[in-house]
């Protein structure tokens, strides 16, 4: 009985590991075709979420643009090298009929899904945009099986701080000087979305 149970648990270990490496050879971006496209946001229009791809640099960038007072933070090259040469990356890209008004960039690491960039277009802000995609990306995180999000906010930005507060994350530290161009601070904000799956250290802090 003994030989058994270990013969099972070996079997076990073998096809989580080929799990674990089908799972590492497909693109971060290509495993979430479970997530719902369509929503209705507070304005009770309806809006799409689409997976970035290359087509979609263009519209992040005017996103960038009208989000940013003009200003694109990550260009088209940053752009492309992201979302089409990492297989850690994954972005949303929110559209009203055919106009692009959102978009969420971020990585996947080890332990913890980073969000790199959130923008939404001021005629399209204090709808729920910013927290639907931060929600799909909480679910993402459960289906991979990663403990936690974590982002930068600018320490002036109110707004923002106040919508990440009220999704739960909290505040670890302030990055000095974090802001090209301005130095401004920014404060480094994680959400715990699996408690299990925290690594020891996170665990003892």
């Amino acid at each position: 009985m003994k030989e058994l149970i270990n013969q099972f648990h070996s079997l076990f270990d073998n096809l989580q590991k080929e799990k674990d490496e089908i799972k590492e050879n497909v693109a971060f971006s290509e495993r979430t075709n479970y997530l719902q496209d369509k929503h209705r946001v507070r304005n009770d229009e309806m809006i799409r979420i689409e997976i970035g791809r290359r087509r979609h640099i263009a519209d992040i960038i005017d996103i960038e643009r009208k989000g940013y007072q003009g200003l694109t933070p990550w260009g088209y090259s940053a752009l492309e090298t992201d979302i089409l040469r990492s297989k850690k990356s994954l972005y949303f890209v929110a559209y009203h009929k055919m106009t692009p008004i959102a978009f969420l960039g971020s990585r996947l690491e080890s332990s913890n899904i980073h969000i790199t960039n959130i923008a939404v277009v001021p005629d399209w802000q204090s709808q729920g945009i910013g927290r639907l995609l931060i929600g799909n990306l909480v679910e993402v995180a459960k289906m991979e099986q990663v403990a936690s999000l974590s982002l930068e906010v600018r320490v002036s930005n109110e707004k923002a701080k106040a919508l990440y507060d009220k999704m739960g994350f909290e505040s670890i530290r302030v990055k000095k000087n974090y802001y090209h161009g301005d130095g401004e601070d920014a404060l480094d904000m994680h959400l715990i979305v699996r408690e299990d799956l925290k690594t020891l250290d996170e665990k003892e802090e």
